[in-house]
């Protein structure tokens, strides 16, 4: 996710169970910090915040001082209740290129502006005017994609309505097989959505996923899913309510590769069988081991792991007794799901048995079913070059 605080106050604020409110602003209050608005703090929302608060998006807008000063006390609250960002892996098990969390000096620089009077920083500013660039809403982030489909085009989501998953299957269009390189779903309407995860409707297998911090997938160079002509594709959309009724449509823009790649992508599926958790039970552990009959390089994962989650932990241990830590979701956010994305692609050598670890609480007063499962984009490692014998 290219977002990071975007999360921050949409996973609470939105919740709808957040009960912070703007605080009251006085003109009298003491300014006690060097660090303002119009300089660091605007730029670490720029990098952090935008993908969620913005005018018109899923969460309330930080882009000026005059809408993020009256919320400073509750940013900094967020941040000390680790809440802000709902960015749940745990450092150093797994390393992410869509690590949404706060730095420790981002941490600091907040809550320092935050404690100190939350200043502006520059004089006669207009505050009513963003500092930084505000990326636009919407739009194709890596250009005009090679075929354009329309998800959910009656969907509403209605004032105020809980959050809820839909499943659309839609046609691909596709008149011949293609290799899928890159996908990125397009909202009409941002305030309504809070993810999407795509498949292929025949197989099950996963495509990718939108969130408003990781709007586009993309395969590792020389990577691609095959795709067959007339594909069918599942597309799962979160949706929660607004302040008003918003559309629930989207667009899903696919890009393919004009020739097949070196590598094509191979599905991997890591999943329990359905199993229930009794009344009042509490940290009821379900383990899944999957042996690797040939060696495979991860580049994302996609945990799903339904409701009474907690936590989960997803370990590779290597023919050699060598473990890889792949991820920890120490705490489980269902209401932001997000895809993890390899900084850099995991090899696994064959006979690597991945072991996937996943806790539930059942608070109610009814027997929960449950069923956690991990997609995993993977595909076979690279081969050097071939070097002629002397």
């Amino acid at each position: 996710m290219r977002w990071v605080t975007g999360v921050v106050l949409a996973g609470s604020v939105v919740a709808g169970a957040l009960l912070l409110k703007p605080e009251t602003v006085y003109t009298h209050t003491p300014i006690t910090t060097s660090i303002v608005f119009q300089k660091e703090i605007a730029r670490i929302f720029q990098r952090k915040c935008f993908q969620c608060h913005t005018d018109g998006n899923i969460s309330m807008s930080l882009t000026t001082y005059k809408d993020a000063r009256p919320w400073a006390v509750a940013i900094k609250e967020e941040i000390l209740e680790r809440r802000m960002p709902p960015w749940s892996a745990v450092n150093g098990y797994g390393h992410f290129a869509n690590d949404m969390s706060l730095t420790a000096r981002e941490v600091s620089l907040i809550l320092a502006w935050a404690d100190g009077g939350a200043p502006s920083g520059v004089l006669l500013a207009d505050e009513s005017k963003p500092p930084v660039f505000v990326p636009p809403l919407n739009g194709w982030e890596q250009g005009t994609p090679d075929a354009v489909v329309n998800v959910a085009k009656d969907q509403k989501v209605a004032a105020g309505s809980p959050d809820r998953t839909a499943r659309f299957e839609v046609a691909s269009g596709l008149d011949r097989s293609r290799w899928l390189r890159a996908l990125q779903l397009n909202p009409g309407d941002r305030r309504g959505i809070r993810y999407a995860a795509i498949y292929e409707a025949a197989s099950g297998r996963w495509l990718g996923t939108w969130t408003p911090s990781n709007p586009v997938n993309s395969l590792p160079a020389g990577v691609g899913i095959q795709l067959p002509a007339k594909a069918r594709l599942a597309v799962e959309i979160g949706y929660r309510g607004t302040e008003e009724p918003v559309s629930g449509a989207a667009e899903l823009g696919l890009y393919f590769s004009e020739k097949r790649p070196p590598q094509a992508a191979m599905p991997l599926e890591i999943s329990a069988p359905p199993f229930t958790v009794a009344a009042g039970k509490t940290r009821e552990k379900v383990r899944t081991e999957t042996v690797l009959k040939t060696a495979t390089t991860a580049s994302a994962l996609w945990p799903r792991l339904g409701a009474g989650a907690k936590s989960i932990e997803v370990t590779a241990i290597k023919p050699d007794g060598v473990v890889e830590p792949l991820l920890w979701l120490k705490n489980y956010r269902p209401d932001w799901p997000s895809s993890y994305v390899f900084r850099e692609p995991v090899t696994l050598p064959a006979g690597t048995r991945v072991i996937s670890t996943a806790y539930y609480d059942n608070v109610t007063d009814a027997a929960l079913q449950a069923r956690p499962a991990l997609s995993v984009t993977a595909f076979p490692p690279s081969r050097p070059p071939a070097t002629l014998a002397p």
